[in-house]
């Protein structure tokens, strides 16, 4: 079976993808190429560090970066047993993995959840068939623990704010929402097949372009 040559290796020299990859490489080949192949570092902004703080934020429980009322909202954000569990979608017959890490998840791995933020009608994208972020994850799961988890959502936190006004970005006043993530056997049957055809895509741009 072919192995496929794709730009990030690991340590041991073996091909590996990520979410973020394959959303950046559907999205702009352009930017694909400038991250992935020609090693450009990624240039973060206002919203990137913001959604990282949040993440931080949930991750410890500990929100003293934020202002009383934005605590108020943060408080209410389901955290689940473990947080950043790395995972790895092994494709051994090509020579490739997806590798990843779960916002959070339930010790016994039956449900997994991504923390999200963005501005209006931002939650609209994860309702989308091709989010796919919690389809690998559940698949990783699976092959690595045996266990399927029966729920997967993403939990959507409402920014406020405008950074290219120079205003500054916030936690809204608002409940968050919990929005639901297929991971029905067929979408995730789907998930898995089509990731192959994606990345003998990207190899083949890779090979063109380094």
């Amino acid at each position: 079976m072919e192995k496929f040559d794709l730009p990030r290796k690991d340590e041991n020299g073996v091909s590996y993808l990520s979410d973020s990859q394959i959303k950046t490489f559907l999205k702009d080949r352009e930017e694909y190429k400038r991250r992935y192949i020609l090693g450009e570092p990624f240039e973060g902004n206002a919203y990137t560090e913001f959604g990282l703080k949040v993440g931080k934020g949930i991750e410890t429980n500990n929100f003293d970066a934020f202002s009383p009322f934005e605590r108020n909202v943060l408080k209410t954000i389901p955290r689940l047993d473990e947080f950043e569990k790395e995972i790895k979608l092994d494709y051994p017959k090509h020579g490739f993995y997806v590798k990843g890490f779960i916002d959070t998840n339930k010790a016994d791995y039956s449900e997994i959840m991504d923390y999200k933020t963005g501005g209006k009608d931002k939650e609209k994208q994860y309702s989308e068939r091709d989010y796919v972020q919690l389809c690998f994850y559940a698949l990783g799961l699976r092959q690595q623990y045996g266990i399927t988890p029966t729920s997967a959502s993403v939990c959507f936190i409402r920014r406020g704010g405008n950074a290219f006004k120079n205003e500054s970005l916030f936690v809204k006043v608002e409940k968050p929402l919990i929005i639901p993530v297929d991971i029905s056997e067929e979408r995730l049957k789907n998930v898995y097949w089509n990731t192959i055809k994606i990345a003998k895509m990207i190899e083949e741009f890779y090979l063109k372009n380094k």
